[in-house]
């Protein structure tokens, strides 16, 4: 996970919290000339629902591996602000500064305000995640790339049909088909399924040797994929290529790993 970049140091939090005061007073301007509320009730009302906005945003970068897909990222955007007006809301009902009548006509500048703010935050994370991820695919492939070595056929070490994860005192068994990718995590790998993430210790060389070929395919020095979950492969940068899955995910392959998924989906 990539250090938070709103409070990562000093400076990107002085940054995040002159922001986030910044929309408190644009929202208390909003809200007092169109609204016609009294100022101390429009600064409650701008300070509450810009703070728990600034709360969800914060929070959102843990999970936003998780929430990539667009689709994912309109139903987060639609869940924060619910959440977000149905607390400011009742905070101020119980205070007695607002009642349901003049909070609904408000909604519109909430939801504008809050809407916006929200959309630039989640570009701002795609951003990092994007630039992070061509970072380390130029400095891969910047260096004297040898090809990804082949499986040897000849010599299979062990045909796996399914892969046991040790949690705790249970034992997970992951069939194959269930099996969208892997990523290496130092010293481990993470298998991606439709139902959860499991860690294994385990080599990608491992992998990559005893997983059926024609069925996986490593496509980058950090990911081996399933052929089956393939639904788009488009050329993202130079000698770097975007691989989309049928769940949504966004995955890229090298130069040479796009070579080899050429070869083994006969593209």
């Amino acid at each position: 996970m990539l250090a938070h970049p709103l409070i990562r140091s000093r400076s990107s939090i002085l940054t995040s919290l002159l922001l986030i005061v910044s929309d408190i007073a644009l929202l208390r301007g909003l809200l007092a000339l169109y609204g016609n509320l009294p100022l101390p009730v429009a600064w409650a009302d701008a300070s509450l629902f810009t703070g728990l906005l600034a709360i969800c945003g914060i929070l959102s970068w843990y999970f936003f591996p998780y929430i990539r897909p667009w689709q994912a990222q309109i139903m987060m955007t639609l869940l924060v602000q619910a959440i977000c007006l149905g607390v400011c809301y009742t905070a101020l009902s119980l205070m007695e500064m607002e009642d349901a009548t003049v909070f609904a006509q408000l909604l519109p500048l909430r939801l504008t305000t809050g809407i916006l703010s929200w959309i630039i935050l989640m570009q701002r994370y795609q951003y990092i995640y994007l630039k992070r991820e061509q970072q380390e695919n130029e400095g891969r492939e910047n260096e004297i790339e040898e090809p990804l070595p082949l499986p040897q056929v000849a010599e299979p070490a062990e045909q796996l049909d399914r892969i046991s994860v040790k949690d705790g005192l249970r034992i997970h068994l992951v069939r194959l088909d269930e099996l969208h990718y892997i990523q290496a995590c130092g010293d481990y790998v993470t298998l991606f399924t439709a139902t959860g993430q499991y860690i294994k210790e385990k080599t990608m060389k491992y992998f990559e040797t005893n997983l059926p070929p024609a069925a996986f395919i490593r496509i980058h020095r950090s990911t081996i994929v399933s052929a089956e979950q393939i639904i788009r492969v488009e050329l993202f940068g130079k000698e770097s290529y975007s691989v989309r899955l049928k769940s949504g995910v966004t995955l890229r392959a090298s130069g040479a790993g796009y070579k080899l998924l050429k070869e083994r989906l006969h593209l």
